[in-house]
């Protein structure tokens, strides 16, 4: 068990929980900045595959990833400590952000600081959409099954489960046939 190991999984997961809103998705770019290009702890194609374990496995993706990540580099320990470190922060927030709601209720309409707060999360999870999309598509077919995905999901509302699944089996029979 490397203690400096550990306190850096817990400080770089610490970091990203407490600066990345917009929940998970609002996490990934800091996740995948911290964790391939400031320690590269591992590289793009190895950290889009955790993504796909990650969104696969039930839970939030970032303490998903964070819990994988940590796994990967240090065993349980690593899994631990990079999990508190995610998820910590938002326990600060909640609070903070719970007294200066409770304050600001009480000299103004809050639904302005929601309307507000919606535009400013839109920007990380956009990034994160961005970059994860670029790193993603390494083919003509790749990009078509990914135009055709997000247009399943978007108009025909089929829940992401079985998009998940199906993108399974075709990568499979993509990846025999190709």
């Amino acid at each position: 068990m490397n203690l400096k190991i550990l306190f850096s999984l817990f400080a770089s997961f610490f970091k990203i929980g407490f600066f990345a809103f917009g929940g998970g998705y609002g996490a990934l770019s800091m996740i995948q900045d911290e964790v391939v290009n400031v320690h590269k702890w591992m590289n793009a194609q190895q950290f889009l595959d955790l993504l796909s374990i990650s969104q696969m496995t039930p839970g939030p993706i970032a303490i998903n990833a964070a819990t994988y990540i940590g796994c990967r580099i240090s065993g349980v320990w690593g899994a631990f400590f990079a999990t508190v470190g995610v998820v910590l922060p938002s326990f600060v927030w909640v609070l903070l952000f719970l007294k200066l709601l409770n304050l600001a209720s009480k000299k103004m309409d809050t639904s302005r600081i929601f309307d507000t707060l919606k535009i400013a999360i839109l920007v990380p999870i956009s990034l994160a959409g961005v970059n994860l999309s670029l790193s993603s598509v390494k083919n003509i077919i790749a990009l078509i099954f990914g135009a055709v995905a997000f247009l399943i999901l978007r108009f025909k509302r089929i829940p992401l489960f079985w998009l998940v699944i199906i993108s399974g089996f075709a990568g499979i029979i993509l990846g025999k046939y190709l």
